[in-house]
């Protein structure tokens, strides 16, 4: 959950595969259930939800089994939301029913990213406003909890949705990816920046400022290669490429 967002993905995903089978090793139902939960966690944050079903289901049925009602919390908002990024609409009222069931126990630990996911599909589903109030609400409340490990993901997403307004707030796109590369650089969360850089550097393509585009992807490449847990880097590589077919940055 820490080496991920600093650049290292694939020290992380091998450290979260290697817990998952300790776990199912250990055969220790507490163990199980927490390594599931991370591996929910983990792949809510890289934006694969595919990745994130099969645990959630997995929670989903210990929960039930054995009344664990934390990993029913757990279960019932990434099960969701792996249905509704599959194209499942009835995914969003099983999210709800997750957070809900944080409130109950007075869970707030990953509230930033639970909030963002959600205000991601309710922006999906054409309702911005929502998922923008949504999103608001998590960083007003990141002002009051100190909880600010996601801050730099919150704007670059709060950045997405207002893009999808209509008419599309290109002004307060740019400061949001601004912040977010900012936030970045200052907690040194590399896959972070990566992740805001290719943002802002499309709103700068379609404005015609190609230069300042280049500038900020080059160096934020600096370090990662193409891994199926980042995408974003095979996209950023693609963009210079066809900005400079001649000379493409590398990102070792």
């Amino acid at each position: 959950m820490i080496l991920w967002p600093l650049g290292k993905v694939d020290e992380a995903a091998h450290l979260l595969d290697s817990a998952v089978s300790l776990a199912r090793q250990s055969g220790h139902l507490a163990t199980v259930a927490w390594a599931n939960a991370y591996a929910c966690r983990f792949a809510g944050i890289c934006r694969r939800p595919g990745q994130a079903r099969p645990h959630a289901e997995e929670l989903l049925e210990l929960a039930h089994e054995h009344g664990l009602p934390m990993r029913l919390a757990d279960g019932s908002f990434y099960h969701g939301w792996a249905r509704w990024c599959a194209g499942d609409r009835a995914g969003q009222p099983e999210m709800h029913k997750g957070l809900a069931l944080y409130n109950t126990i007075d869970f707030r630990l990953f509230a930033p990213l639970t909030g963002m996911l959600l205000a991601e599909c309710e922006a999906e589903a054409g309702r911005v406003e929502v998922g923008l109030a949504t999103l608001d609400a998590q960083l007003a409340a990141g002002e009051q909890t100190g909880q600010r490990w996601f801050d730099a993901e919150m704007h670059r997403a709060r950045g997405e949705l207002v893009l999808k307004m209509q008419p599309p707030d290109l002004a307060a796109a740019e400061l949001a990816f601004i912040r977010a590369i900012e936030i970045a650089r200052c907690q040194r969360t590399r896959t972070f920046e990566l992740r805001a850089a290719l943002s802002l550097a499309k709103l700068y393509l379609i404005t015609g400022r190609h230069k300042v585009a280049d500038e900020l992807l080059v160096p934020a490449l600096v370090g990662f290669k193409p891994n199926p847990q980042t995408p974003e880097v095979q996209e950023v590589q693609w963009l210079l490429a066809m900005r400079n077919p001649a000379g493409t940055a590398k990102g070792a």
